[in-house]
């Protein structure tokens, strides 16, 4: 008899929750706005990824970019040769503009280009120049460094 008492209240809890009509209206809203939430969520990390993902890829290229223009810069001025590519030396020079960036293996990279300035000799023999780095079609993202070779 306990059984069927138990059995009984089990049987009238459980038909009481269970709902037979499907979700109401706000619940309908509710996990519509959850789901649109989330989507923005995943959109827009997805889309923040894809643009750090793309200026490191840029700042990699220039750091290559920057690491031979110092090597042709250095090897001109130790030589007294070209800076290889070009027509021009480093040595007596004043300023000399839109030179291209080629590395000593020969590989291009026509979409940067660069403006060399001989700044003055310093201390122990190092002649400093002042590099102005340009991409060709942003001219908006040009960037300065120095270079700093020992001439024995």
């Amino acid at each position: 008899m306990k059984k069927s008492r138990i059995h009984n209240i089990l049987q009238l809890h459980t038909d009481s929750k269970v709902n037979e009509r499907g979700f109401t209206v706000v619940e309908a809203v509710v996990s519509i706005a959850l789901i649109a939430i989330l989507s923005l969520v995943v959109y827009s990390l997805f889309f923040s990824t894809s643009r750090i993902l793309k200026y490191s890829e840029e700042q990699v290229k220039r750091s290559a970019v920057i690491r031979v223009i110092k090597e042709n810069v250095a090897t001109s001025v130790r030589n007294n040769n070209y800076i290889y590519g070009t027509s021009e030396k480093a040595l007596g020079i004043t300023r000399i503009e839109n030179l291209p960036v080629i590395d000593l293996s020969g590989q291009e990279y026509p979409e940067y280009s660069f403006d060399l300035e001989y700044l003055g000799i310093g201390e122990r023999n190092i002649l400093r120049y002042k590099v102005s780095l340009e991409h060709n079609h942003d001219s908006a993202n040009a960037f300065e460094f120095l270079i700093e070779v020992y001439k024995p």
